[in-house]
């Protein structure tokens, strides 16, 4: 019976259990689809607001308690910190600390910077670690031969140990301070005029020697160009620069400006090439050459006084391209005279210059004499004067130059009328010898470069001092005195202010005409020529010269001088200035340039009137 029961429990469940888990899943459709039975669902909760997370407080940068340097020998702690901003107190910045590394470099004395940061209480410790550049026992020069080895260590600022000397920053090798000695060195060689030297190479050797190499420029060769008249060797010798010379611009130029005054050449140009090795140059002159060298001039006329009258006037300078000159002048009518002139620049090594003199001048001149009823009166003669001379010149520097002169001539005058003869009967216009011998010394600065012109300078100056002894060879015994002093300054682009200081004495017993004869279109401005006569004379022009154009300059000019004393003072007739009795002209003019030369036309006043005066070039 158990086990019957125990069956039917058993069927029961397996009836039961199958069919209910279907009508479960077959009542989930039933309430999907009937919604409006169903309970309604619950509202969604509302969103919670987002909350931006809050900033961290910045941090504060550390401090710095120290800034310690180690490492340096030489080289006081003072003048490290002095380049260095970061300061204890300070806040910590990198970037601070990254530029006061690089000053510390920038000072030069150092191989190497570091920078250590260390953590200490109350914030950071800053350590410069430095590492000393090597002391400089000495500076060696190579390929200086211009400038010695103490002129270029003057320029210096680094210098060496000697010995056992306590060493001092100076004495530590600094790249910057090598720099800056680079460029003394190179602008102590460009104020002497060598401005193609440079340091071309530097070097330290591990025993602290610090050798410096030069390239000065040397001169390799010398090329003469644009002759196609004057000889090379005529351009060549008056070049002071020679191979083997160290290039100096200076010198260079007063070559071209030697040149120039020749009066060869339309323009001379100077250029430095590149030499084969390094530091050598090839020195190039360009000439350009002037087309004449020739002066043909021949004219004639009629006067009343003097009948038909003509002359030739025959110039060859450079003859055959060696600096040579020849020239011929012939007046034929009612006067005849002629001049013979020969010159040659270097008859003799060095540069020693020879002149040589023919004339038989016949000259129309003018005295002002007193008539016995105290008048004024101006007689005309002629002045015959007959002979040669022969000077020698050589210079003995740059800017000056010695010269030494002789001189025979013949001396009278003629043309007067038997009413004329009392007033020129004095002994000082007696028919006279006169046999000379003359020292002369010049120093003449107005060529200081190629932009000077010889003719119209502009800056500046001359003077000469001449000593002429007579009666050494026979005839007229004197000693005549003369000094020439001149100035020229520039004003502005366009205008130069000239001054002349014109001084002479005569002692013994001169004639006439070789005493000093003032007054005129050379000397005394707006008074006649050989207005003022006598053994004594000073003389002072002032010239303000415009350029106008590049043909044309104006000028404005003011005169002073007198000529006073010695026999024609005594005269009767003539009745000179005892004493300096200072006489003034002024005025205006003209300078013109022409193809044949420079001419020159002043209207000049005074107290006597007013006078045109007519000549060639300036008058000093």
């Amino acid at each position: 019976m158990h086990r019957a029961l125990f069956l039917a429990l058993f069927a029961l469940i397996l009836l039961v259990a199958p069919a209910g888990r279907p009508a479960a899943a077959q009542a989930e459709p039933a309430l999907e689809a009937a919604p409006a039975q169903s309970e309604p669902a619950p509202e969604a909760a509302p969103a919670l607001e987002e909350i931006p997370p809050r900033p961290a407080l910045p941090t504060a940068p550390p401090v710095i308690t120290s800034v310690d340097i180690v490492g340096h020998r030489h080289i006081p702690a003072d003048l490290i910190r002095a380049a260095i901003s970061s300061e204890p107190g300070a806040p910590y910045s990198e970037d601070r600390v990254t530029r006061d590394r690089q000053a510390v470099l920038d000072l030069g004395w150092f191989e190497t910077v570091a920078v250590e940061r260390e953590g200490v209480d109350g914030g950071v410790r800053l350590l410069f670690r430095v590492a000393e550049n090597p002391v400089v026992n000495d500076i060696q020069f190579e390929g200086n031969r211009a400038l010695s080895r103490e002129q270029l260590l003057a320029a210096m600022d680094t210098r060496p140990r000697l010995g056992a000397e306590v060493v001092t920053p100076d004495m530590v090798f600094s790249r910057a301070r090598l720099l800056r000695d680079v460029q003394a060195i190179e602008d102590r060689y460009r104020r002497d005029g060598y401005i193609l030297a440079m340091v071309a190479d530097r070097a330290m050797t591990n025993d602290g020697v610090l050798i410096l190499t030069i390239a000065e420029g040397i001169i390799e060769d010398i090329r003469i160009e644009g002759n196609t008249h004057t000889k090379t060797h005529v351009i060549r010798r008056y070049l002071r620069t020679q191979v083997g010379d160290t290039y100096n611009d200076r010198q260079v130029a007063r070559d071209i400006a030697r040149l120039v005054g020749l009066n060869y050449f339309e323009t001379v140009r100077r250029d430095a090439e590149m030499g084969t090795d390094y530091g050598q140059v090839i020195l190039v002159i360009t000439v350009v050459e002037k087309r004449r060298t020739g002066l043909a001039s021949v004219g004639g006329g009629y006067s009343s006084v003097q009948g038909l009258v003509g002359f030739v006037d025959l110039v060859k300078t450079n003859l055959g391209g060696t600096g040579q000159m020849v020239s011929f002048r012939a007046e034929f009518g009612g006067r005849d005279s002629y001049e013979v002139g020969y010159r040659h620049p270097w008859v003799m090594t060095p540069e020693t210059r020879l002149s040589l003199g023919l004339y038989n001048r016949f000259i129309l001149r003018e005295a002002f004499v007193r008539t016995p009823e105290d008048q004024r009166r101006s007689i005309l003669y002629d002045e015959r004067r007959s002979g040669g001379n022969l000077t020698l010149g050589r210079p003995l520097s740059d800017f000056t130059s010695a010269f030494l002169s002789l001189r025979a001539d013949e001396v009278s005058i003629s043309g007067l009328t038997a009413e004329e003869e009392p007033y020129l009967g004095g002994a000082a216009f007696l028919p006279r010898r006169v046999r000379s011998i003359t020292l002369a010394g010049i120093s003449d600065t107005r060529l200081r470069d190629e932009t000077d012109d010889r003719f119209n300078p502009h800056r500046g100056a001359f003077h000469q001092l001449s000593l002429e002894f007579a009666g050494m060879f026979g005839g007229a015994e004197f000693n005549k005195y003369t000094l020439d002093n001149r100035r020229y300054f520039r004003v502005g682009e366009r205008s130069v202010l000239a001054l002349r200081l014109l001084c002479g004495v005569t002692t013994g017993d001169p004639p006439y005409l070789e005493q000093f004869l003032i007054g005129g279109t050379e000397s005394l401005r707006g008074f006649r020529s050989d207005r003022f006569a006598g053994a004594r004379m000073v003389l002072l022009n002032t010239e303000y010269r415009m350029r106008i154009t590049d043909t044309i300059t104006g000028v404005a000019f003011l005169d002073a001088g007198d000529a006073w004393g010695g026999s024609i003072a005594a005269d009767p007739f003539f009745r000179g200035d005892p004493s300096f009795t200072p006489h003034f002209g002024y005025g205006a003019g003209v300078r013109i340039r022409t193809p044949i030369g420079p001419l020159r036309l002043d209207l000049g006043f005074s107290s006597e009137g007013t006078e045109t005066h007519f000549g060639v070039a300036h008058m000093f």
